[in-house]
Formats: structure tokens, sequence, C-alpha cells
């Protein structure tokens, strides 16, 4: 604050956005004010509900524009205020029967008026800035999270949370703070279980398209297979279907893959396609695995043929949807929510060699209560494919301090 603004009261604005806040300040008062501090808000929609995104800037106004706003004052107005003021204590002190004998005594009463003025300002100051200015504790862990790219419900849950468990004493141990914080972290990952199924166990992967689908369904076959060949079982026979109909040479691709692996791949454009070939191998494979178009999260329409494509009886398929880690966690939010007519079981992280925060997924899992079964970072099968791991998504926090001995203990695999 600068040393001119002792004394003035912090007040607060709101807008959709930071850059709105600043534009409605300068409306009312030009350059004359100084913002102290911003923060994300939610703010309630309709009957309370559907919460969105905003932003809260405390300011102070300079003193030589705190009379009046700068925009308000018409052209060739004078400011009479003083003499508002002047007229206003000789009525006061006639009406309490007293008189000002003399300019010096009007001095001494104007100037310790003045310093009672600036004493209430000082103190209303003071308490208006109680419960308004954040520790520096929880602003750093807000720093960190959103350099994590964790959404601002995520981080504001988060803040929540440290102001309801830490007293301001507790809160001075930032260490331990932090640690809370990569703790309730993990605590929020939600890693799905792996479930027994009878022959033939049905696979599907759906999802936007250029995540990596064909990829992953050929990493998941060839996984199956060496996992028999380490439990020294029978090599498992597998077929591999795929309906997508949009992305030149996706065909090609997996039979490269099927001719590598020994596995037959079929191509089906309909639903009696998919259920003749079902059909045909139920009873002579251990597991088929489904490929499928990728469509915008927008493109419902599409979306909805495909579904209608897989539903085909006794199929009982176990689906996944596959997301980038990149995505953004507001188009992670809308392509989870197109895909939900899938009721797919749990959700697989593509591509996580090409980003370094996984905020954006922890937190759009999170809120839609999804769990994440495998995680991908590359494209060689049939590596680069792994069992989901909440150990895994803590280490990849950035700039957190992490105790490991800690993490293994808490959330290591008992």
């Amino acid at each position: 604050m600068f040393t001119e603004d002792k004394g003035a009261p912090v007040l607060k604005i709101q807008a959709a956005s930071y850059d709105e806040c600043k534009q409605k300040l300068y409306e009312q008062f030009g350059e004359d004010y100084t913002i102290v501090n911003r923060h994300p808000i939610l703010k309630a929609g309709f009957l309370g509900l559907f919460q969105k995104e905003a932003m809260e800037v405390s300011y102070i106004v300079r003193q030589r524009s705190t009379a009046v706003p700068l925009r308000s004052i018409p052209a060739g107005t004078a400011d009479h205020s003083s003499d508002s003021w002047k007229k206003n204590r000789d009525e006061i002190l006639k009406t309490a029967g007293l008189t000002v004998t003399s300019t010096m005594q009007m001095a001494s009463i104007d100037r310790k008026i003045d310093e009672l003025k600036a004493n209430i300002a000082e103190k209303l100051d003071a308490i208006t800035s109680v419960g308004h200015e954040k520790h520096p504790t929880i602003q750093k862990i807000e720093d960190l999270l959103e350099r994590n790219e964790f959404s601002f419900k995520y981080i504001s849950e988060i803040s929540e949370h440290i102001r309801s468990e830490f007293s301001l004493d507790q809160l001075e141990a930032f260490d331990l703070v932090e640690q809370t914080v990569v703790d309730w972290i993990g605590t929020s990952i939600t890693i799905a279980p792996v479930r027994a199924f009878r022959p033939p166990h049905v696979i599907v992967i759906v999802g936007p398209t250029g995540v990596g689908k064909t990829t992953t369904i050929a990493k998941m076959a060839a996984n199956i297979i060496l996992d028999a060949k380490k439990k020294n079982q029978t090599k498992p026979e597998l077929r591999i279907i795929t309906i997508d109909r949009t992305r030149v040479g996706a065909m090609e691709q997996l039979e490269r893959y099927g001719e590598l692996m020994g596995i037959q791949v079929d191509k089906a454009e309909t639903a009696d396609d998919v259920k003749t070939v079902y059909n045909d191998c139920r009873e002579n494979v251990d597991a088929i695995l489904i490929d499928t178009s990728g469509y915008s999260p927008n493109d419902s329409a599409h979306i909805g043929q495909m579904k209608a494509i897989l539903d085909v009886d006794g199929l009982h398929p176990d689906i996944y949807l596959a997301i980038s880690a990149s995505t953004k966690a507001r188009d992670l939010e809308l392509i989870i929510q197109n895909y939900e007519p899938f009721a797919f079981q749990s959700v697989i992280v593509t591509k996580c060699d090409e980003t370094r925060q996984y905020g954006n997924v922890i937190s759009v899992l999170n809120a839609k209560h999804k769990s994440v079964s495998y995680i991908t970072d590359g494209q060689r099968v049939p590596h680069n494919i792994r069992r989901a791991d909440i150990i895994d998504f803590l280490t990849r926090l950035n700039d957190f301090k992490i105790d490991r001995v800690h993490i293994d203990d808490k959330f290591g695999v008992k």
C-alpha cells in the first residue's frame, strides 16, 4: 500500500474476470486506485445451483480522489465538501450553545476532527482486512495447485479444507500443511480394482479422436499374452474387432499388430456385424478387444450411433474411456459427460509423456467420481502402458515436496 493511502478503507468488487474488475475500477476511478489482493470465488447461479467462477478484487482508492469518484464529477462542478463541513460545524456548535471565538480555535477543532476521522478509517481498514487476506501458506498452496493445473473448484475445496482443519499457529508450519495437502490429493484419486471376467472378456475402448485408442488396444492385447507367459500359462486366444470408420489406416494398423501377435482382426460396421463376429468366436477365445471411432465430444449424434453398434445381447463389455493427459479440465468434463451413455467402468489416461501436469485429470475424475485404471506414456507396444497407481500421480506433482517414504506407507499396495 502506498504511504499516501494509509488509512484508506479496503473495498471489494466482483466480476467474471480479473480484467473485467480492472475495467470497472478504471471506469469509476480512472488511475486513482490500488489493487491490494485478488482471489477467485464461486458465485451461485439459479436457485443457488450451477456455481460459476468469478473474481473478487480488493482495492483502495487513493486519497486525492476518495471524495468523489473520478467519472462522477460533471465538468465545471466545484467540490464544496469543505465549505459544507464548516457550515454544518458552525450550526452544530450554535445548537450546542457554543461559539468559535478564533481562527486558531477553528483550526484546532478541524485538526482534531481530521485526526479522529483518520483513526476511525485506519481501524475500519484493519477490520475489513481480517478474513479477506489469505494466509501466506494458503496462498502458496493455491499457487502450487494452480501450477499443476488443478481446477478452480478443486483448489477452492482444498483451501476451505485447510481453513477448517488448521489453526493460525498450525498454518505457520508450511511443510505440515503441504504434506497434508499431498495426502488429500492422494485420497481424492480412485484406482479401479482389477476384476475377474469369465471368457470371453470383452474389452472396449471409447474416447475422442487422437487419444491413442488403437495403440492402447494393441498394448492391452500384447500384455494379456505376456502376463500369461509370465505365469507359464497357455497362450490365450484373442480376437480384435475395429468399428472405426473415420480414421484412415486404422484397420491396416491393427492388422499389422495382429500379424505380429498372431491375433485375427475383424472389421464391423453395424451391430449385426459385431454380433456375427462375437457369436462366431465367443466359444473359442479368452478375450475380444474392440477398437472404436474417435469423435469430438460435441458430436453426440455419431457417439450415439457408435453406442448402438455396440448394443449386442450377451456382449457385457468392460468399457474404458480413453482421455489424453494434456486435455484441459473443462474439455475433460465435457468428454466424460458426453461419453457417460456408454457406462464406462473406468478411465485410461493416455499420452502422459506429453505433459508434466496432471491436476486437470485428478480434479475432473474426482469431481465426476470416476476411477482410473491404466496409464500410457508412449507409442511402444507392448511397453508404455501400466496399471494406474496413486503414488505415480503424487510423485509427478510439480514443485510439491514429496515424502516418498510417507506416501509409500500411506498409499502403497498392502
